[in-house]
């Protein structure tokens, strides 16, 4: 095993032992609205006042605990692009330099997780974080020379004359925003054994370092875009999955066909991959066809659902592809829409609607 791998599982080891030790945030909150039930309930049966004083006072204690705890005050506080100090190691002399820079991230890698975040928030803040772990980063001007987007912390794209004052997370992505969250509240915090790499195909390099762990779908659809950036269905599906799509139905929309997962993990290597049989990218009719949805009010968690691509693909197909965008355009004009739309449970049920709509 080489030592990259070693110090991924680490990390991982590293994060769930700490789970084990310090209190979720969400697990301190829920102690404190039982305990402020309790006190609810204490007081409407008139229990003895000693009781109940001492309820309130479990109850005053839990609020100081979550108010004090590291995540709560970190998550408060609006990140913004500062600069922060990185402990930059030679890969060479091992030679300690710092080097204030902005965090920047690549865009298409893999979707930030709020809770690994909050999680290094409370090993950093007790002091339990294992410095021996690299966080790897590239030069932001590097990247845009290449023709990648990056974009600060806090999702901007990094105008042309400001990216030399960035460095790209390329691993340590959780850890680097828990150090820059951490800096927010006042404290000082440098991110220590940072290592610079110059990778020429930075979604491979992004690949291999997270073989460690399972990836979703998701994961692997908005990584395979960042490989092939020249793609317009995986990197126009990594967009929509931000907009919270899911990936699955997106595969439906663009193409009639869910992409396979042998698909999917042949883009995540660079390599020609094939659609299903019966499959046709069509990058404008998809668009289309979520531009109508959400202009009838539709929202994108129920979009995602595969009812409403089911259905319009079933109408388009029992009438033309013409007739049922043009009963899509008509939805928003159904009375009680709303409800509607939310009763939609299957194919046949947006069928249903479309044909009202058409009347």
């Amino acid at each position: 095993m080489n030592n990259f791998v070693k110090n991924q599982k680490e990390v991982i080891n590293q994060v769930e032992e700490v789970k084990v030790n310090v209190m979720d945030l969400i697990e301190l909150k829920k102690k404190l609205a039982k305990a402020r039930k309790d006190l609810t309930s204490l007081e409407n049966k008139n229990m003895n006042p000693a009781v109940i004083e001492a309820q309130k006072k479990i109850v005053e204690e839990l609020e100081v605990e979550v108010a004090n705890h590291p995540e709560m005050k970190a998550s408060e506080i609006k990140v913004k692009p500062d600069f922060i100090t990185f402990e930059v190691v030679d890969g060479d002399t091992y030679q300690k330099t710092e080097v204030s820079k902005k965090l920047a991230f690549v865009e298409n890698n893999r979707p930030i997780d709020s809770k690994k975040v909050g999680t290094f928030i409370s090993i950093i803040s007790d002091g339990k974080y294992e410095k021996a772990y690299p966080v790897i980063v590239i030069p932001a001007a590097s990247l845009v020379e290449q023709g990648y987007t990056v974009k600060d912390i806090e999702g901007k794209p990094i105008p042309q004359e400001e990216v030399k004052d960035y460095f790209v997370v390329l691993d340590g992505q959780h850890r680097s925003i828990a150090f820059a969250r951490i800096n927010a509240t006042g404290e000082t915090r440098v991110i220590p054994n940072v290592r610079i790499k110059e990778k020429e195909n930075v979604g491979e390099y992004l690949v291999d370092i997270n073989r460690v762990g399972n990836w979703n779908t998701k994961d692997k659809i908005t990584v395979a875009a960042l490989v092939n950036k020249e793609d317009e269905l995986l990197n126009v599906m990594a967009k929509r999955m931000e907009e919270g799509f899911n990936p699955s139905t997106l595969g439906l929309i663009y193409t009639k066909k869910k992409l396979s997962d042998k698909a999917t993990s042949l883009a995540l290597k660079g390599e020609e991959y094939t659609l299903p049989q019966g499959a046709e990218i069509n990058i404008e009719r998809g668009n289309k066809f979520i531009t109508f949805c959400q202009m009838a009010g539709i929202e994108v968690k129920d979009i995602t659902k595969r009812y409403f691509i089911e259905g319009f693909e079933g109408y388009s197909s029992a009438t033309s592809e013409e007739k049922a965008f043009e009963a899509l355009g008509k939805l928003g004009s159904l009375e009680d829409k709303a409800k509607k739309f939310k009763a939609v449970k299957s194919g046949n049920d947006f069928i249903t609607l479309l044909k009202k709509a058409s009347k």
